[in-house]
């Protein structure tokens, strides 16, 4: 048995504990909300008994996306199991089918506060979020990954701060890892030829509104322009055709067609692949629920790098990643352009990341939210 099994090893306390984890739209099992779902799942099932439910839907909802948000139950829902919702959609349900007791996690409350988010919703959605705060306000414990995230839920919905517990987000140290011979596997598998030829940016994850990667574009057409041998990896599919074809249209106008290569189909097994390779790791992102995953499993790689402050990264970690300003061009190009000319501070950066990371695997996750689930099983007596 290794030292993590230790750590999950069932408890007198927990032996009577089940946990249902609502997975609300299981054709999203690939995002990250799907592998957060996975996750806990796979650690959680070695210290109590979980299981993974789904929602009961309107008999419409095949035919009409939008009643996919408002269901009417859970399946196979056990009384007396505690209720934990891996997300906002799907809260709903607690307004005319409550569960007790129940938990959601809150990764981040959108456009709610990240105006640039907007265009994704339309007038019908924007009624359909409402309607899910609404039902999000009946749980009876919140758990998030950051405080910027508790105080929005104070600030914005009014929830009293002691329902609301950190629950540090997870990677996987053992699979996000330092991988010597990643660059003839890439070039096998994948084409990517010549990369000693050109300093290699990665950035991993979609291009919706709040991930602002036109700012990383700008910076590296500033970068080129400076002389900087630069291309930029981008890794994930875009979350939507017209986020896609707005990044096209800057690429074309800034002459960038051949200082990108896009990436959208990556299986989960090569993903640390690409972060190996990667000479810095960058995020302009505009808003995380917490620790930006993307941030931790460069990290576990042994990769520096550049983000925004809103990438949430924690002190121990600072050393590992230059932090600029949210929104903030200027200081996003310049911290590029001082780690590309340093190798040696890239080389620093990255094993200070190798050495905080394990602070943030995913044992912490479930000890931090099994010692919620105790609070609300022991209140439920």
């Amino acid at each position: 048995m290794s030292d993590q099994q230790h750590t999950f090893k069932r408890s007198r306390d927990q032996s009577h504990m089940q946990v249902e984890l609502v997975a609300h739209n299981p054709i999203h099992s690939v995002s990250g909300i799907g592998r957060y779902v996975r996750e806990l799942y796979a650690h959680l099932q070695q210290c109590i008994a979980v299981r993974i439910v789904h929602p009961v839907n309107l008999p419409l909802a095949d035919r009409f996306e939008v009643l996919r948000h408002f269901p009417v139950g859970l399946s196979q829902h056990q009384p007396g199991s505690i209720v934990h919702f891996t997300q906002i959609m799907g809260c709903a349900q607690m307004l005319w089918r409550p569960f007790r007791p129940a938990i959601a996690t809150v990764h981040d409350l959108g456009v709610l506060v990240c105006p640039e988010d907007s265009p994704l919703h339309n007038p019908i959605s924007r009624r359909v979020l409402s309607v899910q705060l609404a039902g999000l306000r009946k749980m009876n414990y919140y758990a998030v990954n950051s405080i910027q995230t508790r105080d929005d839920l104070i600030e914005r919905l009014g929830i009293d701060e002691r329902r609301i517990h950190h629950v540090q987000l997870g990677v996987d140290i053992e699979h996000f890892r330092v991988i010597p011979d990643a660059h003839s596997r890439l070039a096998a598998t994948y084409g990517l030829h010549s990369l000693d030829e050109r300093f290699n940016l990665l950035y991993v994850g979609s291009e919706l509104p709040r991930k602002n990667v036109g700012m990383i574009i700008e910076s590296l057409a500033i970068l080129r322009a400076r002389g900087y041998p630069v291309r930029l990896l981008k890794v994930g599919s875009p979350g939507g055709q017209r986020w896609r074809d707005l990044l096209i249209e800057q690429i074309v106008r800034l002459k960038l067609e051949d200082a990108v290569i896009f990436f959208d189909v990556v299986p989960e097994e090569d993903l640390p692949l690409f972060y190996n390779i990667a000479d810095l790791c960058v995020t302009a992102t505009l808003l995380e629920g917490g620790f930006a995953w993307m941030v931790m499993e460069a990290l576990a790689c042994e990769r520096p790098v550049v983000a925004t402050t809103a990438a949430a990264i924690p002190d121990d970690a600072r050393p590992a990643v230059s932090v600029v300003p949210t929104r903030n061009r200027e200081a996003l190009t310049d911290a590029i352009a001082t780690c590309l000319d340093n190798s040696e501070l890239r080389r620093q950066m990255g094993q200070h990341g190798l050495n905080v990371i394990g602070n943030y695997d995913w044992s912490r996750t479930i000890r931090e939210l099994l010692q919620l689930y105790a609070i609300i099983a022991k209140e439920s007596l």
